[in-house]
């Protein structure tokens, strides 16, 4: 019997008609429907925008949260400073009520001196400002301001001759602490932000030489040459003005 002269080829032939989907070899097959399609592209296209929408309002809910916590922490601390302020004025008064009470004129004078030096009553007078800031690109503790450079700055202008000193707005008296409380330093345990400007009633003329001679002036040309923080010293425009530690209190009283 004779072969076809194709019959060698027949295995490629059914190759070549196999490698087809049966919809393509068949007339009667089922093509693919466009309408589904769409209707699949429509559900994604939804299912996207619900998506997209859910994250927006999200986003937009954490923002307004956030910036509702910020107002309420501001307005926290602006009450907070003034009722400081009405505290100071309250101790001011009692003070001046005390001091009239006393008889002896040198008695009420020493009163009042001992209330300015103590912090127990608001003082205006000529000084100096130190203002002290972390480090532009402070990452680390070592770049910051601590409680313990805040500290050694204050005792060496006392060591200078400072008569009376405020950190921010708070008045220093020896029984106030400075103190970390994580990120921030508290002082008499309000906390408070750099830059630190601290106000220094004394002599304007002799304060910045002779805390020039402390170990405080040391301390801070070192971390400030190494470490990037700052410290400027100015000379006040006009009379400074420092209110009265609000936690300063009669503990004891005695007559005699």
């Amino acid at each position: 019997m004779r072969r076809r002269p194709d019959a060698s080829m027949s295995l490629l032939n059914d190759l070549q008609a196999e490698a087809l989907e049966p919809e393509y070899r068949s007339t009667t097959a089922p093509r693919h429907q466009p309408g589904r399609l769409m209707v699949v592209v429509l559900l994604l296209a939804v299912l996207l925008t619900i998506a997209v929408l859910q994250t927006t309002t999200g986003t937009s809910s954490a923002a307004e949260q956030r910036q509702e916590l910020l107002d309420r922490v501001t307005a926290a601390r602006e009450r907070q400073s003034a009722l400081g302020d009405t505290a100071s004025e309250l101790e001011d008064e009692v003070s001046q009520l005390g001091a009239r009470a006393l008889g002896d004129p040198a008695e009420r004078e020493l009163l009042l001196l001992l209330d300015r030096v103590s912090g127990a009553s608001a003082v205006t007078g000529p000084g100096i400002v130190v203002t002290v800031d972390d480090a532009d690109d402070a990452t680390s503790a070592q770049g910051m301001v601590l409680d313990g450079d805040l500290s050694r700055l204050v005792n060496g202008l006392r060591q200078a001759g400072a008569e009376a000193i405020a950190i921010n707005g708070r008045r220093l008296s020896v029984l106030t602490p400075i103190r970390s409380a994580g990120a921030a330093i508290t002082v008499d345990y309000v906390s408070l932000s750099p830059p630190y400007r601290v106000e220094v009633i004394g002599n304007p003329d002799t304060l910045q030489a002779r805390f020039n001679e402390t170990t405080a002036a040391a301390w801070w040309h070192l971390i400030t040459q190494n470490y990037g923080l700052s410290m400027t010293i100015t000379r006040a425009d006009d009379d400074l003005v420092l209110p009265a530690d609000p936690g300063m209190t009669v503990r004891h009283a005695k007559q005699k």
